[in-house]
């Protein structure tokens, strides 16, 4: 019985020392990697700045635009509902009378008196 349980103690003694170089083997192994992975943290939170750096003076001027179509709307709509206003006006001055049309004379010949066939003659 006591040989069983120094084999069992040995055994385990050597699992557990293989487990110990394994892991130490996989961290020996994962130090590029996390080399690797912090850099690439670093890159992510200098692009993250350097976009919020940049995007953020565009988007103020897209809320600037915005807010300038937005004002410019509502002057165009102004105009629109005053100049409905000067037309029923000038409608209800006018009583609704037409005005008469014109008589326009009949529009001449529009050819030239000149042909390119008279000056290569020439």
């Amino acid at each position: 019985m006591e040989l069983a349980l120094t084999i069992f103690n040995v055994s385990a003694g050597l699992g557990i020392l293989a487990v110990g170089v394994a892991v130490a083997y996989l961290a020996w192994r994962m130090t590029p990697l996390i080399a690797e992975t912090r850099a690439l943290t670093q890159d992510v939170r200098r692009l993250t700045r350097a976009t919020e750096a940049e995007l953020r003076p565009l988007l103020d001027r897209a809320w600037d635009t915005a807010r300038a179509a937005e004002l410019l709307t509502d002057d165009a709509a102004l105009g629109v509902a005053r100049l409905a206003e000067a037309v029923e006006v000038l409608e209800e001055i006018a009583g609704g009378a037409t005005a008469p049309a014109t008589h326009h004379s009949p529009v001449g010949s529009v050819e030239s008196p000149h042909t390119a066939e008279d000056h290569s003659n020439s």
